[in-house]
């Protein structure tokens, strides 16, 4: 992928963005690292949707893993890349740390500062707990600090209202 020249092969994009939803359209193209994350630190039962996990966020009712997550998470990523699919990941240091690590070339996707009622409404839509609404809405401002000093990746993007990442790769140039 690329955007103004700069060449990319994976995206970190903060909540409310996108990517869960570019995941479940594009299936073949994209991973979300996230749940692949989530399914390694955690033994999920088989058959649990992205939408069920999602609402377990703040009270995992599962078991947790007394392996290295990790590292059975950099294995899965590896064969996944090796097959050609582009991570998408939030900004979780498990996730970033692997695309560092492995030297792969990342788009950073975050809000525009004037977004906050805007994101509130896309995770509320999203059927996330009041406990997560809080959370986010509490930080704004701290996240979006952190988040433009963030200098791992190639690129930063900031989105704007009804902008959302399947629309900014297709402005990018990306053919689905």
């Amino acid at each position: 992928m690329r955007y103004n020249g700069i060449e990319f092969d994976a995206i970190v994009a903060t909540p409310g963005a996108g990517k869960s939803h570019l995941c479940d359209k594009y299936p073949d193209i994209f991973v979300d690292v996230d749940e692949l994350r989530l399914r390694c630190k955690y033994y999920v039962p088989d058959g649990i949707t992205r939408k069920e996990l999602e609402k377990t966020k703040w009270n995992r009712p599962f078991k947790r893993r007394e392996n290295n997550f990790i590292e059975e998470m950099y294995i899965r990523l590896d064969e996944l890349v090796e097959k050609g699919k582009v991570l998408i990941c939030a900004p979780h240091d498990e996730a970033t740390n692997y695309l560092i690590d492995r030297k792969i070339r990342f788009c950073f996707v975050f809000p525009k500062d004037d977004m906050k009622d805007d994101i509130l409404l896309r995770l509320k839509n999203r059927g996330n707990s009041k406990e997560i609404l809080q959370e986010n809405m509490k930080n704004f401002e701290i996240f979006q600090k952190e988040n433009k000093q963030e200098n791992k990746s190639v690129l930063h993007y900031q989105f704007g209202k009804d902008e959302y990442l399947e629309d900014i790769l297709k402005k990018f140039g990306c053919d689905f």
